[in-house]
């Protein structure tokens, strides 16, 4: 029985060795190796000057065009919209924004039925944990909003073998061997082609909550940062059912730019939520016209 729990205890410690080792590899690669996505990204930016900023979830990063300001104005623009993200992660983007010194003339943030949603986005949290021991920003991130916060930070290797459709080994190949992403990171539209079915039919929340505290947190690090900051909701579908929202939304926010119904046509549109290449290259347009970009 002695024997059997030495061995027990040998093959044990030799299994926490690994994990801490392959921890510690997947970790150096993710900081070191090309940005993959657009929260690397972010965080391998320093001390960089844009004239536009855009911030949001799907809704920006295949809405707006970066490229076409820039080609229409000659100025420097950017894309950093993320799936699925929340006004928590677009918090967490100034923040990281505001430590790695990257200043902007104006920064857009997409504000629509988001801020009835006051979780983070498990794409945005997948993409930070490789962080979560050496910035101070995403371990709070991470921290305020994670469940399985002490899990992630303690257990070595747990963040990689739990969000392994992320950040698992398929992606530390990818990162490992220096693959490109289907995207350009510097400029960050990712655009979607097709049309959406005509009788396809999207639905906003019938209500709008009563605070979402992110929001708030947004508009006091913008105010006390002296950032500019433009709030603006993308267009919607004219089938998208629960517009009403918006209205609520702009009474609570005064400031908020409605742009839900300034694309009309049913062919610039992939869903109801999103627009086609062709609708995002319209709508940048329509930007650059209403801003005076």
């Amino acid at each position: 029985m002695k024997q059997f729990l030495k061995k027990v205890g040998f093959y044990g410690l030799l299994v926490v060795i690994l994990l801490f080792v392959l921890d510690m590899i997947y970790t150096q690669v993710y900081k070191n190796s090309a940005p993959r996505n657009k929260v690397q990204y972010a965080l391998s930016l320093e001390n960089e000057n844009f004239d536009y900023i855009f911030l949001g979830s799907s809704r920006v990063e295949n809405t707006i065009v970066t490229s076409e300001i820039e080609k229409a104005t000659g100025k420097k623009a950017i894309n950093l919209g993320n799936q699925q993200s929340k006004l928590n992660d677009i918090l967490l983007f100034l923040k990281i924004l505001e430590y790695k010194k990257v200043k902007a003339d104006t920064i857009f943030i997409q504000v629509d039925y988001n801020y009835n949603i006051l979780k983070n986005s498990d794409i945005i949290k997948s993409q930070t944990l490789p962080y979560i021991r050496s910035n101070p920003l995403i371990k709070s991130y991470l921290k305020e909003s994670d469940s399985t916060f002490l899990k992630n930070y303690y257990l070595p290797f747990y963040r990689y073998a739990t969000n392994d459709y992320k950040i698992g080994f398929r992606e530390i190949f990818s990162s490992a061997i220096g693959k490109k992403v289907s995207m350009d990171l510097s400029d960050g539209y990712l655009p979607l082609y097709g049309r959406m079915q005509p009788d396809r039919i999207s639905t906003l929340p019938d209500k709008l909550i009563e605070n979402n505290p992110a929001f708030d947190e947004i508009k006091s690090f913008c105010s006390t940062n002296n950032i500019k900051v433009l709030f603006f909701c993308a267009p919607f579908c004219e089938n998208v059912k629960g517009v009403e929202l918006i209205e609520e939304l702009k009474i609570k926010i005064p400031e908020l730019y409605d742009f839900s119904d300034v694309i009309t046509d049913v062919k610039n549109y992939q869903d109801c939520n999103h627009l086609n290449n062709a609708g995002a290259i319209e709508f940048t347009k329509f930007l650059i016209d209403t801003f005076r970009l």
